[in-house]
């Protein structure tokens, strides 16, 4: 098999939160919480809040609030849902946060919430009468179980996710009281209530074929001399290998090894690298070949049934790894 080649020039690290909004967000269950904003000593105005964090809470948005029509059932389906909470705290065990609830097709739209402190004696110094008129000037009204101040907003394209991105940003800052000295932290929830999924216990190696095809990646179906199948396939940065292991009866197989190289430029080194690849990343597993080069492998287990969703979330998470690892090593 081929090396890994460098990444093409141009090319740039994404996260993985970046890449299911890139790509239409079709990994469900996934959650991810974070610092969106780090703390500066030094106050700063709603705009340059904004502008520090702009790229990332709309790349969120678009994860969170878009279903395109044309993904229906790709990376979406009726049952879906998604949240984004957007959360600082002025003062320890005080917690003040916008938040956005959405489901497709849901004629009302988003639900854009702003947290009133109905139910918290402490964050409710913080919205007094005054900042409550400032929210229903914005069209908020109490409304749901906390009684926070909610209101349905249409978000129907990437115009739209900028525009909820900046009046968050600005009720945060405005209403709130946040001035970037504390850490602004966000959680993103893409769940679903859909009971029926597509699970395999086992799998055909030509439906792994057509899966990954389907889900982005180049596949063509190969035997070795030992009479294992093995897919070959290829990320942005190089060429790997999918060997079926574990064969039925029936010609299904119940586990697979993805598997690449990556040349260094200096030999010596590569036993250190592996073991600080293993170190780094849980689901790689690094060793050297007889040629010196580093070896790269990620085991896949179906036993006990494994959904779709789960096997795509893998080969991103494969991807996404060993981008990141070929980036370190350059």
């Amino acid at each position: 098999m081929s090396k890994v080649p460098k990444k093409p020039s141009g090319s740039a690290s994404v996260r993985l939160t970046e890449m299911l909004a890139r790509e239409g967000a079709p990994w469900r269950p996934f959650e991810e919480k974070g610092v969106l904003v780090k703390p500066l000593k030094t106050a700063r105005s709603a705009a340059a809040v904004f502008a520090a964090c702009e790229k990332q809470l709309v790349a969120h948005l678009k994860a969170v609030c878009l279903w395109p029509a044309k993904q229906r059932n790709e990376s979406w389906r009726v049952g879906d849902y998604s949240y984004y909470i957007l959360e600082f705290e002025p003062k320890p065990k005080t917690r003040l946060y916008v938040q956005f609830w959405s489901e497709p097709e849901d004629d009302e739209g988003v639900l854009f919430e702003v947290c009133s402190g109905a139910l918290n004696k402490e964050a409710a110094r913080f919205v007094d009468p005054e900042k409550q008129e400032l929210l229903r000037d914005h069209g908020f009204e109490i409304s749901g179980d906390a009684k926070n101040f909610r209101k349905a907003i249409k978000i129907e394209n990437a115009r739209d996710v900028r525009a909820a991105a900046r009046e968050a940003t600005a009720l945060l800052c405005k209403v709130l009281g946040y001035d970037g000295r504390q850490e602004l932290r966000f959680h993103l929830s893409l769940e679903s209530n859909s009971v029926l999924r597509q699970v395999f216990e086992d799998i055909e190696p030509g439906d792994l074929v057509s899966l990954l095809r389907e889900w982005g990646f180049a596949a063509e179906l190969q035997l070795r001399e030992d009479g294992v199948p093995l897919i070959l396939s290829r990320t942005d940065y190089g060429p790997f290998a999918v060997a079926l292991l574990d064969g039925t009866e029936t010609g299904q197989y119940q586990s697979a090894t993805l598997r690449t190289f990556q040349k260094l430029a200096d030999p010596s080194q590569a036993f250190g690298v592996a073991n600080a690849i293993n170190r780094k990343f849980r689901l790689l597993q690094a060793s050297v070949d007889e040629e010196g080069d580093l070896v790269i492998e990620s085991q896949l287990t179906l036993l006990g049934g494994v959904t779709a969703e789960h096997l795509r979330l893998r080969f991103e998470l494969w991807r996404g790894m060993t981008a990141r690892m070929v980036e370190e090593q350059e």
